[in-house]
């Protein structure tokens, strides 16, 4: 079953991408059942040269959104643990406040962490490896705001 959903998944991205839908591809995902996504996510990321997998866990209105910071921290920790034996770097998108009120960020120190807080300084206690600093910034050729991002 995981084999044919990857399968889609990469030929659909895949076509996507031919046609122009998809130039740049940076995998941001919400997952709610620990491993059951990480392979097709590692799939795309393959398929477009991408060497760090981002999870993503913010509230969307869904079933996940009620999870405990014991649980959504051990589902990351699972996204990220199948995406590092895929050959990937995982890491962790959130915001500052996000991280402190709905994760245990201390089990996650050893992932990439990508920190939104959208201010002239990122006060973030805990060690990051990019931050995202607004969502108003506009970029030659791109119509409409953009976020931006500082990696370090």
């Amino acid at each position: 079953e995981m084999a044919v959903l990857c399968t889609s998944f990469c030929m659909f991205a895949k076509k996507l991408y031919k046609f122009g839908s998809l130039s740049n591809l940076i995998v941001l995902f919400l997952v709610t059942e620990g491993t059951h996504t990480a392979g097709p996510i590692c799939c795309i990321a393959k398929i477009f040269g991408k060497k760090v997998i981002y999870i993503d866990t913010e509230g969307a209105g869904g079933r996940a959104d009620g999870l405990s910071k014991a649980q959504r921290t051990a589902c990351i920790k699972a996204f990220c643990k199948t995406v590092a034996s895929a050959g990937y770097a995982p890491g962790v998108y959130a915001s500052k406040c996000w991280y402190y009120d709905n994760l245990n960020a201390g089990e996650l120190s050893g992932y990439n962490i990508w920190v939104a807080q959208y201010a002239a300084a990122c006060n973030y206690s805990g060690r990051y490896n990019m931050w995202q600093y607004t969502s108003k910034g506009s970029v030659p050729g791109i119509s409409g705001s953009v976020d931006m991002d500082i990696y370090y």
